[in-house]
């Protein structure tokens, strides 16, 4: 009795190296993982950067199959990755042409409407013509009517005269007909004003552009057909340096784009003639 009670109470003191048999298997698995993540297989990162590049550029690649690269002998290898391609390169802005154009050499043949409109318009303001105010002519954009600031607008303003918008009405009972483009192009003296309202002639230019446009569309001109801009002091058609020169600068040009010159919408109508001075 006395021998079997002393193999009851024995105790196995080494019962701790199981746990420690499962720490090192474990410690010996993760070390697998992550010397299996660390390896690149070149092959497969190759066809990855080429199926990117392509998706990017729009040129589709042929399908190339993944070859396994070679053992690894212990050294870093240094990938040779596609070059990127670069941008399209965007076509720059033509520059506005610079000099007077002559009515008569530049200006295309008008086709039946757009010569049918200039009569009319010439019809329509025949007094206002004869007297300098006004003047009408086609160009290599189209039909163009300048008008001078003095009967549309006060010095210094960009709040039409009740007279003015009389005969901008009529005009745009003309206008509202034409299914093309219409542009109205505002245009100062070199005089500088800083006000307020106006801090410079770009000011002043673009808001009398502006207000024209306004009074069309509520004449009942469409919008879509209309484009308002200000031209500053930048496009005089006299000299500057006399009364007569400063005055005839101050002017509003309407400009009906002839269907004819699409590719002619983005170039500069202003400088198709100029408001003609009369006795």
């Amino acid at each position: 009795m006395s021998r079997r009670k002393q193999e009851e109470e024995w105790e196995n003191h080494e019962r701790w190296l199981v746990s420690y048999a499962d720490f090192i298997t474990l410690l010996f698995a993760f070390f697998v993982v992550m010397y299996a993540i660390s390896s690149v297989n070149e092959g497969k990162y190759r066809v990855l950067s080429e199926t990117l590049v392509s998706a990017f550029t729009g040129h589709p690649l042929s399908p190339v199959p993944v070859q396994d690269s070679a053992p690894s002998t212990g050294s870093t290898s240094v990938l040779k990755l596609p070059p990127v391609p670069s941008a399209a390169r965007i076509a720059a802005v033509p520059s506005v042409a610079k000099g007077i154009v002559s009515p008569k050499a530049a200006a295309p043949k008008p086709d039946a409407a757009m010569q049918q409109l200039q009569q009319q318009m010439e019809k329509l303001l025949q007094p206002l013509i004869r007297n300098g105010s006004v003047a009408i002519h086609s160009s290599a954009l189209g039909v163009v009517i300048d008008l001078n600031a003095k009967i549309l607008f006060p010095s210094g303003q960009a709040t039409l005269m009740p007279e003015a918008q009389q005969n901008l009405a009529a005009i745009a009972k003309v206008l509202k007909t034409v299914p093309y483009q219409i542009q109205v192009n505002g245009f100062t003296n070199d005089l500088p004003i800083r006000t307020a309202q106006f801090p410079s002639n770009w000011y002043l230019s673009a808001a009398r552009a502006v207000a024209v446009t306004e009074l069309f569309i509520a004449e009942g001109v469409n919008p879509e057909h209309l484009v308002a801009a200000g031209y500053g002091k930048y496009h005089p058609i006299q000299p500057n340096n006399t009364a007569a020169g400063l005055a005839m600068n101050r002017r509003v040009s309407i400009v009906v784009v002839a269907p004819q010159n699409p590719s002619k919408l983005g170039q500069d109508p202003i400088m198709a003639g100029s408001i003609e001075q009369r006795g």
